[in-house]
């Protein structure tokens, strides 16, 4: 009776860390994503700077390129953030369902 218990038991756990590394890689792929348009941002960034620095009066282009520079790197670090607290959330639950499986198969061999 054990032996079916326990075989039951690692088949699900193999099923939950399957589970979780497919979600671990869609965390991954995020951030590479993110870290793409980031890539494509600066991009743009530097091709709008060198049309600013083409201009004689360029001051208020910087000014302005300054300024969205600085709200699209803190827009991406946010994102990133975001993803992260996601995986970590996600990592939590885990760990508490782990433990709470433990803490019921303490239980009922504790009963026996």
């Amino acid at each position: 009776m054990k032996l079916i218990i326990s075989l039951i038991f690692f088949v699900f756990s193999i099923q939950t860390n399957a589970y979780g590394s497919s979600t671990e890689k869609k965390f991954i792929n995020k951030l590479k994503q993110v870290s793409q348009e980031k890539q494509k941002f600066l991009k743009e960034i530097s091709e709008r700077e060198d049309i600013c620095l083409s201009k004689f009066f360029s001051g208020t282009c910087l000014e302005k390129l300054d300024i969205d520079y600085e709200t699209g790197i803190r827009d991406f670090e946010l994102k990133n953030q975001e993803i992260l607290r996601e995986r970590r959330t996600f990592r939590a639950k885990i760990r508490e369902t782990k433990r709470q499986k433990k803490m019921n198969r303490r239980d009922k061999t504790n009963l026996q």
